[in-house]
């Protein structure tokens, strides 16, 4: 396709050099993954209260003989194909069966995965499998795993959050979402009536009563321990009911920061919606499963999503690379012989903050490039206007697709963490185009989430990801 060797043309540009205002006083460049949310929402004031309870949380029984080590999966959205089937062939009992389970030839409205999920979850709970807490409880997890050499330890608090519209300032989101997942995700918790991963979320506790709560349970016996993924895992509950009434009241003042989880969220909101207007009353249906993490306690690793688009015809190919010669200097970057990808995630990471530059690749080319704004947007422009992920999504991608969601719909457009997997997707010819985006800087984040903007679709890729199976939230 002679569009997509537009790119290859367009020879070395010269690299404008731009001031940038100076580091905030909380600048992690040193580690710019690792985040120390503190300032994210160290601004904001509400009317609505948050309302965090305990509940009685499904769990796999451990007197059953399970290794539960082998039953937890990742959330669905993470999930390839193979690693859907080897979940599923791995244990007749693992989370996947539930979380993402398998289509089959034969399958209707009538029986479905959604169906088999809902089938396999009561049939679980009869035969002892499964179990549920005798007792409301708050769910204290802590996960460790390694970050660039370095031992991290995660802790948050699983509780069931209850839902409010995203306008009211209690639960605050980040990201756009897109119909598809969320269809999907309807239809599963439409089926079990379960919230079967938690949400994660992000709190401050102004009373700083939490932390020692926290730390009171992890010294007692714990509920359960696993490995998944990396990460070493341990759980403890908390339902002492003067314990539990201290939580609740510290989390009545404090906003919720959606950080994984907006299709979830959204679909939890509807759910609730269809079943007020079915003549339902207040119930298990108001709320949500989260995983609450304090923003000064844990070590919060959040890393880019990297965009992958193919089907591109000629001329949307020739309109792409016209759009990019418009508005970006292009300059080639060595490459040879390594993870194309990863060499130009480590070019974008030595660059100043806020430069607005881009790596990009491309089918049938061996080079790699740099793309770096030759206008950038100036400081007093909306904090959304200085995102990479908004200038890629708003002057590259939807103009050429007409739109992010629709392209991920139509599979044209994909998403990925992981740059090995641009690389490997370009050189394969199974894309066309692999765009690798840096970090988000932490103060632009921040002006984004104070000032109620929505970054597009996958800005952001928080790890380690929580699992599905630890813990379920039956909404019956």
């Amino acid at each position: 396709m002679c569009g997509l060797r537009f790119l290859a043309t367009l020879g070395t540009t010269p690299h404008h050099h731009h001031h940038h205002p100076p580091a905030r006083a909380f600048d992690t460049r040193s580690n710019p993954a690792i985040l120390s949310v503190d300032w994210i929402i160290s601004g904001w004031q509400g009317d609505e209260v948050a309302d965090v309870q305990p509940f009685r949380g499904i769990r796999f029984d451990a007197d059953k003989g399970l290794d539960l080590s082998r039953l937890l999966c990742p959330p669905y959205d993470i999930i390839s194909g193979d690693l859907q089937r080897s979940l599923h062939d791995s244990d007749p009992h693992n989370a996947i069966r539930l979380e993402f389970g398998l289509d089959s030839a034969g399958d209707s409205d009538d029986s479905n995965r959604y169906t088999r999920a809902a089938d396999l979850l009561d049939e679980w709970l009869s035969s002892g499998v499964l179990k549920r807490e005798e007792r409301p409880a708050f769910y204290v997890m802590r996960e460790e795993f390694e970050h660039h050499g370095a031992r991290l330890q995660r802790h948050s608090i699983i509780a069931r959050v209850g839902l409010e519209e995203l306008t009211a300032e209690v639960i605050i989101p980040h990201e756009r979402t897109s119909p598809a997942p969320k269809r999907d995700r309807h239809a599963l918790l439409t089926a079990t009536q379960a919230n079967l991963s938690p949400i994660m979320s992000i709190y401050r506790d102004r009373t700083g009563s939490i932390a020692g709560l926290i730390y009171a349970a992890t010294a007692g016996a714990p509920l359960a321990e696993a490995t998944h993924a990396d990460v070493n895992i341990t759980l403890w509950s908390i339902h002492d009911e003067a314990e539990v009434a201290s939580i609740t009241a510290a989390l009545v003042d404090a906003p919720i920061y959606l950080a994984d989880g907006h299709h979830r969220y959204e679909t939890a909101l509807r759910y609730r919606d269809e079943q007020r207007r079915a003549g339902a009353g207040d119930g298990p249906h108001d709320y949500v499963m989260m995983s609450l993490l304090e923003i000064t306690m844990p070590s919060i690793v959040v890393l880019p999503y990297h965009r992958l688009l193919r089907g591109l015809s000629e001329e949307q190919a020739e309109d792409l690379w016209r759009r990019v010669r418009d508005s970006f200097d292009v300059q080639p970057v060595d490459v040879s012989g390594g993870d194309a990808a990863a060499a130009l995630e480590q070019r974008l990471a030595a660059l100043a903050p806020g430069s607005f530059s881009l790596g990009v690749l491309v089918e049938g080319d061996a080079s790699a490039y740099v793309l770096t704004l030759r206008v950038p947007p100036p400081p007093t422009s909306p904090a959304l206007a200085r995102c990479v992920a908004w200038i890629v999504a708003n002057r590259l991608v939807s103009p050429v697709l007409v739109s992010e969601a629709d392209a991920v719909d139509s599979g044209s457009l994909y998403y990925t963490h992981n740059t090995t997997e641009v690389t490997r997707c370009i050189e394969q010819g199974h894309f066309q185009v692999g765009f690798v985006l840096p970090q988000v800087p932490l103060d632009l984040f921040e002006e984004v989430v104070l000032s109620g903007g929505l970054m597009p679709i996958k800005s952001t890729y928080f790890i380690p990801k929580l699992p599905t199976g630890l813990v379920i939230n039956r909404l019956t």
